[in-house]
């Protein structure tokens, strides 16, 4: 048995311990809703259980070593004013955005598992790049669907007892969110929907190409995003998770914002192609969505923290540079930061 098949029953685990509901959102049905379940548009095949019984038995998995130390720890500032912009790499898909005076984090995920109760799932072989405490104050949380190892409800619970952020999520995960603390508020988002969080930042979800779950039960019951941060200084794009889906979220979204100031897009999780191209790119692939959004810096991210396919932990950050040469991409606009490393953009 591979690790990748450990970590397959691990979420069936997972489903029989959560709490599950028939329903995680009612409402209107609409192009990515068909009253019960949510979809991709423009793509509506997906993987089932005979494709995960497959990859379980023919996969053949890159050994990850058990642990790795960083070797960066760039303290964020408080806050970055005006139209100023620094992302700091935290881990696998958190980062920290400073700019416009605001603090905003990305499916922070500071657990030692990406998994129920802390005890099943991949473990981490990077701790995180900052600890959390010294993370300044958060104002702002973008959830981008309900994977565990994008939402985190013991990091949730722990920042929304310190900060009281304002947490952002797709349509249907509020339910899950609060389970985290008593209390806590998540503020829902339907692609295209968007929030003003300060005079000058506005937070869009917008789409992705990808599916949500807790465990088997509830496959696809509430929606996944990405998210658009409008500034005056020039908009962010965050991917948590996407396929790439012949780029059509990406042209949609260039096609409603035009170009960006910054692109942060995941490059990991994405051997075999075959069964995870449906959910997942691979550095090729984020090096032309990366073309196609029209940004002019770029953050690799959801990489080299979490196991969760079978490419080794170097290859992601290997295939990216190989990509970029091929497709004439100047290295220094699009990186991979070190878990850790802070990054000031022009």
């Amino acid at each position: 048995m591979n690790v990748s098949l450990k970590h397959a029953l691990t979420a069936m685990i997972a489903s029989l311990l959560r709490a599950h509901r028939s329903r995680d959102y009612e409402g209107p049905a609409s192009d990515h809703f068909d009253g019960r379940r949510f979809y991709n548009p423009w793509d509506k095949s997906g993987r089932g259980l005979g494709d995960l019984f497959k990859w379980w038995f023919t996969g053949s998995a890159t050994p990850w070593p058990k642990s790795v130390p960083n070797v960066r720890v760039d303290a964020p500032p408080e806050r970055i004013h005006g139209q100023s912009l620094r992302i700091t790499s935290i881990g696998h898909s958190t980062t920290l955005i400073q700019t416009a005076g605001k603090n905003i984090l990305t499916d922070p995920v500071w657990s030692d598992r990406a998994g129920p109760l802390g005890l099943f799932g991949p473990k981490r072989v990077r701790p995180p790049g900052i600890p959390l405490d010294n993370i300044p104050r958060v104002d702002v949380v973008l959830v981008s669907h309900n994977h565990y190892d994008h939402l985190d409800l013991p990091t949730l619970a722990a920042l929304w007892k310190r900060d009281r952020p304002r947490i952002i999520a797709p349509l249907g995960n509020a339910g899950l969110t609060q389970k985290g603390a008593p209390g806590l508020c998540c503020e829902e988002l339907d692609w295209w929907q968007s929030l003003d969080i300060a005079p000058e930042v506005r937070i869009h979800a917008t789409p992705a190409h990808h599916w949500s779950a807790r465990g088997i039960l509830d496959r696809r019951n509430a929606l996944w995003a990405s998210f658009v941060v409008e500034t005056q200084g020039g908009n962010i794009c965050f991917f948590g998770d996407t396929g790439y889906a012949a780029g059509e979220p990406f042209r949609q979204i260039r096609e409603r914002f035009g170009s960006f100031r910054a692109a942060l897009l995941p490059i990991g999780a994405y051997e075999p192609r075959w069964f995870m191209a449906a959910a997942h790119m691979n550095p090729e692939e984020a090096a032309r969505a990366f073309q196609i959004l029209g940004a002019r810096s770029g953050i690799a991210h959801h990489h080299g923290v979490f196991r969760l396919s079978d490419e080794g932990i170097n290859q992601p950050v290997t295939d990216l540079k190989a990509a970029l040469l091929r497709l004439g991409i100047a290295p220094e606009v699009f990186r991979s930061l070190a878990v850790g490393e802070g990054w000031s953009l022009s």
